[in-house]
Parts: C-alpha cells; structure tokens; sequence
C-alpha cells in the first residue's frame, strides 16, 4: 500500500515537472507541444498504472499464498477434530454402559459426602458445646480449688498462730513454775545433803532432846530432788 501512494505521488510529480519544463522551453504555445505533453502524460500514468497493477498482482500472489497455506492448515486440524471426533464417539458409544454405571457411583458417593459432611459438621458441633463444658467445668473447678486453698491458708495461718500462743504461753507457765520451785529444790538438795551426812555419820537418838528429835524426824524413805516436768512446746 505505501508503494502504492508514493507510486501515486511520484506520477503527479512527474506530470506537473512535464508540464512546467514544456512552459519553460516552449514559449509560444503550440499544438505539438500539448501532442507532447499528452504524450508524456500518457507514458507517465501508463507506467504508474502498470507499477500499481504489478504490485497488486504480487500481492494477490502473497494473499493467496497465505491462504492456501491457511486453508491446508485448516484443513489438516479440520480433519484431526474430526478424526478426534469420531473416535471420542466411538469411545463414547463403547463406554456409555460403564459411565452410566460411574455416574450412578458417582452420585451415591456424592451422597455418601454430603451425609458424612453432615455428621461432621454435627460432630464438630457436639464438641465445640463439651469444650465450652469442659472449659466451664474447668474454670469452676479452679475457682473452687483457689477458694479451698485460701481458705487452709487461712485456716493454717490461724492454727500457726494459735500454736505460737500456746507455746508462748507453756513458756511463760514452765519460766513461773520454775520461779516457783527453785527455792524449793534448793530447801530439797540441802535436806538430802544433811540426811547423806547423817547417815555418813550417825547419831545416838537418845543423845538428842525430844524436842529436836519432834522438829526434825527421820524421813522413811530418801528426798527425791523435785525435777520440773518440760511439756511438749
């Protein structure tokens, strides 16, 4: 097409150049100037013409090239589809018993899916709703257990303290009851230090008055040492 238009351009150029070197040469105007101007016109657009015919002939040479080759190629994939196609039919008239058979088995299991998808669903449900009891369950129990456990804290922390009470208070009784009886056991270990030395050393009883012999008789059995009694703290 662009050989074409500048074939076109180049004409028109050469006829108008035609003309205007014939205005320059010629000057008085005759009749075998215009012979000649038609003459070249003609031998210009004659050959224009013939350029353009001969690229348009090439060109319907190319285009039906392409589409013979485009038409073979056609023709070769036209009849691959169809030999395709005919043996599809024949594969499919061959098996239409067995898919028959499929698409039946097909459908159950289809079936047989949208129940156990059910049944999970339901499933999940069920333990989704035993978690949520469990997890209740679960958080009760702890409260309890916390609770139960402050409480024998409590409970511990008093008898802890009421303990130390009572220890504190068997001390103080142990430290009054020994106020209390250290003068007694010394009075005790100096009795059973004279009564050793009396009978280290014996008397006659006749030797001593009654009167002394009343205030000071002769134990019948020895002074034990009075030991004070350590509880537990």
């Amino acid at each position: 097409m662009n050989v074409i238009i500048a074939a076109i351009l180049g004409g028109i150029l050469l006829v108008w150049g035609g003309f205007w070197g014939l205005l320059r040469i010629a000057d008085p105007f005759e009749r075998k100037h215009v012979l000649i101007l038609a003459a070249y016109t003609t031998v210009v657009v004659g050959c224009i013409i013939g350029l353009v015919l001969f690229i348009n002939h090439e060109q319907q040479k190319k285009h039906r090239a392409q589409l013979e080759s485009q038409m073979d190629q056609f023709n070769n994939r036209l009849s691959e589809l169809s030999t395709r196609l005919i043996g599809q039919l024949e594969e499919k008239a061959n098996l239409t018993a067995s898919e028959f058979e499929i698409r039946t088995l097909l459908q159950n299991e289809k079936d047989h899916h949208k129940r156990t998808r059910n049944q999970l669903a339901t499933q999940i449900d069920h333990n989704n709703s035993l978690q949520n009891k469990m997890e209740s369950e679960r958080k009760e129990r702890l409260r309890y257990q916390s609770n139960t456990d402050r409480k024998l804290e409590e409970r511990f922390r008093q008898e802890d303290l009421r303990y130390q009470n009572l220890a504190d208070a068997q001390k103080r009784s142990l430290a009054n009851v020994q106020a209390q009886f250290g003068p007694l056991n010394n009075e005790l270990t100096r009795l059973q230090e004279q009564t050793g030395q009396n009978r280290r050393h014996p008397r006659d009883p006749n030797a001593l008055s009654p009167k002394t012999r009343r205030a000071r008789p002769q134990p019948e059995h020895p002074v034990q040492r009075l030991e004070p009694n350590y509880g537990p703290s």
